[in-house]
């Protein structure tokens, strides 16, 4: 609340990482969620802070200032100048005139207020389950009608961005006033990898039809949305693996002026130095790389692969930053969550390794730095990704959500924080694998599930 940027700042020097109350903190926090929270509030009496320069000071509590606000905590993803998080669309769908469409709109508009600007959608958000099934019995060449992806989420985020709803939308939609001191939305978009899709050009086919339902001329940014393991005759010893193909249609469409900026997800640092060094033979720098990760998903490869973007100057996006919900600390064992995938992680499941505690471990962790910090649990889990270089991906589908996950910028977890966070994500012994068909290190393709290792 109190920004002066020309104050002096407190060069205290910083006690020394390995210091012996450092280790015992951490120690005890691997083992109770109690001693975390005490300690944690202890901690606080000394909070830490980054200057402008870059130098991690000291300061008490008492003279703690923001040194950044809201609108400043952005970062450069290729050629844009995005907030250091981005709205995830995968839940907007059209209804038709229903409800829910006057909601979305006014989640666009909150979102937009707010200075999340970037959104991030696919064209095969929106598909209808019989879509899917569409899409699984091509990839086996089956004859089907129609498209396999529904593209609506596209079409859907395409008009609220132009500020011009279908008539359906208009009751009670606040018409967009985009100023030059006001960023426009900024959209990315992504391309599916299945067997149908043979050749370079059928990228480039792909992102001018994602254009055309977003409503723009050149999409900023472009993203592979996997690798290439729709793969539906690997049980037969047969595959043709397109991946080459599909980072020379990228290259395509960013020199034909298609898209601005191109990117991957789900890409370990194998794949990516394969394809970092394809398109930077073909003059195209390589801006993001959208991977699972959270405090409950760090291991697998993903913290490697968030390190190994950061060293290249690649963006590392997120999502599932908050776990599909788990780290907003809404549910306990007491109140299960409605998803009953979701249940294990609260009751725990022992064939899945997961223990009789499940996640409340690090839910007590969360509770304690957000109350001394006067946040949520969420915005202190969604901080702890952008702490750690990434761009969190949210998922928000009310106006209250966008407002909530403005709140985890301008401000940064102490290393102290972050330490301890991780040590109790740690004390669960398990990480989050997602929930029924939504899967952390799978897609559901309609014949089933293909899967992929980070590392």
């Amino acid at each position: 609340r109190d920004l002066d940027l020309a104050a002096p700042p407190d060069r205290s020097p910083l006690p020394n990482v390995e210091d012996a109350g450092v280790r015992e903190m951490t120690n005890l926090a691997r083992h109770s969620a109690v001693y975390t929270a005490l300690l944690i509030t202890l901690s606080l009496r000394t909070t830490y802070s980054y200057t402008s320069g870059g130098t991690l000071t000291s300061q008490p509590a008492d003279r703690v200032k923001l040194w950044a606000s809201k609108a400043a905590d952005r970062v450069k993803l290729g050629t844009l100048d995005v907030p250091r998080i981005a709205i995830g669309t995968i839940k907007w769908v059209p209804d038709n005139g229903g409800p829910s469409d006057a909601r979305l709109a006014a989640t666009f508009a909150e979102a937009e207020g707010c200075g999340l600007n970037l959104f991030d959608t696919a064209e095969r958000y929106g598909a209808s389950p019989f879509a899917m099934l569409q899409q699984g019995a091509r990839a086996v060449g089956l004859p089907t009608a129609g498209q396999a992806f529904g593209g609506s989420g596209e079409a859907l985020l395409g008009s609220l961005a132009a500020g011009a709803q279908p008539r359906r939308l208009r009751r009670g939609w606040p018409a967009s006033q985009f100023t030059p001191e006001t960023p426009r939305p900024v959209l990315a978009s992504k391309f599916t990898p299945v067997p149908w899709r043979l050749t370079p050009d059928a990228v480039v086919e792909a992102a001018k039809t994602s254009a055309s339902r977003l409503g723009v001329d050149s999409l900023d940014l472009y993203q592979v949305h996997m690798p290439d393991v729709v793969q539906p005759f690997r049980a037969l010893g047969y595959t043709l693996t397109k991946d080459e193909r599909y980072w020379e249609g990228l290259a395509r469409c960013y020199h034909q002026g298609v898209v601005r900026n191109v990117g991957v997800c789900n890409y370990g640092p194998t794949m990516l130095a394969r394809c970092h060094a394809y398109l930077e033979k073909r003059g195209v720098p390589l801006a993001s790389n959208q991977i699972n990760y959270s405090l409950l998903y760090r291991k697998q490869g993903a913290q490697e692969t968030v390190d190994w973007c950061l060293e290249r100057g690649i963006v590392p996006m997120a999502y599932y930053p908050l776990a599909m919900g788990l780290l907003t600390a809404k549910w306990s064992a007491e109140n299960l969550p409605e998803d009953a995938g979701l249940r294990k992680y609260f009751l725990g499941d022992a064939s899945a390794g997961i223990p009789p505690a499940g996640v409340e471990p690090l839910l007590a962790t969360l509770r304690a730095v957000a109350q001394a910090r006067h946040k949520t649990p969420a915005q202190v889990a969604i901080n702890w990704v952008i702490s750690k270089g990434a761009v969190p991906v949210v998922g928000v589908t009310r106006p209250e959500q966008a407002r909530d996950t403005a709140a985890a910028l301008g401000w940064r977890l102490s290393d102290e924080e972050v330490l301890l966070l991780e040590a109790s994500a740690d004390a669960c012994a398990f990480e989050f694998q997602g929930s029924k068909f939504k899967t952390s290190d799978s897609k559901f393709v309609g014949y089933g599930f293909e899967k992929w290792r980070l590392d």
